[in-house]
């Protein structure tokens, strides 16, 4: 099972395809192509960091849909007229994000929101 920590490395490292380690303080940080390096951006509980999830996938021609449907997100990524590659639900939209993303890049795993 995996944290929300967990979750943010995994996005880091499987959907964004950046290098992820952490600091002598036990932060997770990563580095972005040509060695610049910053902390990891907290994907999985700030809309504005899942979103570059969002785009990412976009650009890796992933449609990308959202709705809410009884208090719940619900996420899909799919590709090749509507083939769905990752789907989740969750009551904070940027979770239900990070999951459908890294189920799309073929990663599952159960989650505690921890």
């Amino acid at each position: 099972m995996m944290n929300l920590r967990e979750i943010n490395w995994f996005v880091a490292e499987k959907v964004m395809n950046w290098h992820v380690w952490e600091n002598e303080d036990g932060e997770l940080m990563v580095t972005k192509g040509y060695g610049c390096y910053s902390h990891c951006p907290s994907f999985s509980t700030n809309i504005a960091d899942a979103w570059q999830v969002v785009e990412k996938l976009n650009g890796d021609d992933f449609d990308f849909q959202v709705w809410r449907e009884k208090g719940k997100y619900n996420v899909e990524f799919a590709k090749d007229f509507f083939y769905l590659f990752g789907f989740a639900e969750s009551e904070n939209a940027a979770l239900a994000i990070c999951l459908a993303a890294l189920k799309a890049v073929g990663v599952e795993e159960e989650v505690t929101e921890q």
